[in-house]
């Protein structure tokens, strides 16, 4: 294991996504994504994907110099295309529409379509929660790209990880943030497993044949995932893929186009919603406030240091890792390295 700051990780970020063809303001963004994953601990979605994202770009999967942008559009609903641009780029510009249509109207509904992976989505989540307005994103249709999980009571894999994220804001509290994949375990994590040499927990994934395994090695021979508390989380996953990609008329889009039918089918939707709309802004405040409060007054269980907030890990692994580094497997820097050499970054 080693540490490296986000500030080098950021620069060599930059550098390796300018070097694939992206502009520097789309670099910056995809960097700080990728960077601010580490950050919060989920490091399955922060730099280790950096060879993944620019082997996709060399595949042309995705279009490193695209920007997405609004097919059609209500006062209340927007429908963007990603024009398979990087999906950070994309969910970033789609919560900005449903922020500011969320505030006109009081609440939103933002469709993307032709979208490639977009990230941790409790990032989208926070910037909501950080301009006043409740949200909630869900992204499905990702399981055509080998990320797959298999349906509770079935033995073949079909959806993705199907990750949900909810953003809601506080007063002087600190907002509440809940980001997670309908599956065990996010794919991504099982990336780093992997890379560690480290077993994955009991329950999240089978082997080809459909045994429990914990070695990560399993799942990339043809095993799968499992959808976290058994039928219930199977049942978030349908949710997901409905409202992601049946609704958003993703498949229709995908058709035809550069992603293709199997690398394409995937959509993202975003719900955003002015806490504001029954309540002045100080009595909502006040009442998260006090709901959080209560949450943090209830006494510790045995061997707990106490109840946390959703969304508190995040803020104190970020206040952890902008003074003490971020740490990555060696075989993820490694990598990391091997891909800027090919392009010719030093």
């Amino acid at each position: 294991m080693i540490v490296q700051s986000a500030s080098t990780l950021t620069e060599i970020s930059q550098r390796i996504f300018q070097a694939v063809g992206c502009s520097d303001d789309i670099a910056k963004r995809v960097t700080a994504a990728l960077v601010d994953a580490n950050l919060c601990g989920h490091d399955s979605h922060g730099v280790i994907r950096i060879p993944t994202y620019v082997e996709a770009v060399r595949e042309g999967h995705v279009v490193a110099d695209a920007r997405p942008s609004v097919i059609r559009q209500t006062a209340v609903t927007a429908l963007v295309d990603g024009h398979w641009a990087f999906g950070q780029v994309s969910a970033a510009y789609a919560t900005q529409v449903a922020i500011e249509k969320a505030k006109g109207a009081g609440v939103s509904m933002v469709g993307i379509v032709r979208c490639n992976h977009i990230g941790r989505l409790g990032e989208y989540s926070t910037m909501a929660s950080d301009a006043g307005v409740a949200l909630i994103i869900v992204a499905g249709g990702f399981g055509g790209r080998g990320v797959s999980a298999v349906p509770f009571g079935g033995s073949k894999p079909l959806f993705g990880t199907n990750p949900i994220s909810v953003g809601i804001p506080a007063g002087v509290q600190p907002d509440v943030l809940v980001d997670f994949a309908t599956t065990a375990v996010a794919a991504g994590k099982i990336e780093v497993a992997r890379a560690k040499k480290a077993p994955l927990p009991p329950g999240s994934i089978v082997d080809r044949e459909g045994r429990p395994t914990t070695d990560p090695e399993d799942y990339y021979k043809g095993g799968a995932l499992l959808p976290f508390g058994g039928h219930k989380g199977y049942a978030l996953s349908v949710m997901v893929e409905f409202l992601g990609r049946v609704m958003t008329g993703a498949d229709a889009y995908a058709e035809g186009t550069r992603g293709g039918p199997v690398y394409g089918h995937s959509g993202t939707l975003v719900l955003a919603m002015d806490p504001t709309v029954f309540v002045d802004a100080a009595q909502y405040a006040d009442a998260a406030d006090a709901t959080l409060a209560r949450l943090k007054d209830v006494p510790p269980a045995p061997g707990s240091s106490g109840v946390m907030i959703p969304g508190e890990p995040e803020a104190r692994s970020r206040a952890q890792r902008l003074v003490n580094g971020i740490p990555l497997a060696e075989d993820t820097w490694e990598k990391i390295q091997s891909t800027a050499r090919s392009l010719g970054v030093s």
